[in-house]
This record gives C-alpha cells, sequence and structure tokens, in this order.
C-alpha cells in the first residue's frame, strides 16, 4: 500500500466531531431562509411590474390626452423636421 492509502485509513479511524451533527440542521434551516427570501423577491419583483405597467399605461394615457395632432408631409416645404430647418442655425 502506498503512503496515501496509510493516511486515508488513518484519517478513517478517528473519530467524527460532533459538531458535524448540527451541520444538517444549519443546512435545512439556511435552504428554508433562502426559499422564504426567493418568495418575497418573486412578490417583489411582481409588484414593482404591476406599478411599472401602471404608471406606463397612466403616464401614456395622458400624453396622449394633451397632444395635437399635426399633419407632417415629407415633401411640405414648412416640415419643422426638414434637414434644411434642423441644419439652420437660429440665433
Amino acid at each position: 500500500m502506498s503512503e496515501l492509502d496509510h493516511s486515508l485509513r488513518r484519517i478513517a479511524d478517528l473519530p467524527v466531531p460532533a459538531s458535524l451533527e448540527l451541520v444538517d440542521d444549519a443546512v435545512f434551516a439556511g435552504l428554508a431562509a433562502l426559499r422564504h427570501e426567493r418568495t418575497a423577491s418573486r412578490r417583489a419583483i411582481g409588484l414593482a411590474g404591476a406599478f411599472a405597467l401602471v404608471l406606463g399605461l397612466g403616464s401614456g394615457g395622458l400624453a396622449t390626452a394633451h397632444a395635437a395632432q399635426v399633419r407632417i408631409s415629407s415633401f411640405a416645404s414648412d416640415n419643422p423636421l426638414a434637414p434644411s430647418t434642423l441644419l439652420d442655425v437660429h440665433p
């Protein structure tokens, strides 16, 4: 047998530390806390999404109520978005 086999056999003969018995409870408590946090974060993300949806629909509805309809033709000379008016420097 090699030196590694002897070392592993000596480690196997050692008694199990008593603190290892508490590891299972700590792991399960950590998993339960993680599950609770995940549920809470899902709820918070859902509420934030619903709030954003309501806010977006509300502000979009208000913006369309105040917007005036302007007819823009691509060939009109008084088009405010024509390149000639956009490049013109206004003092």
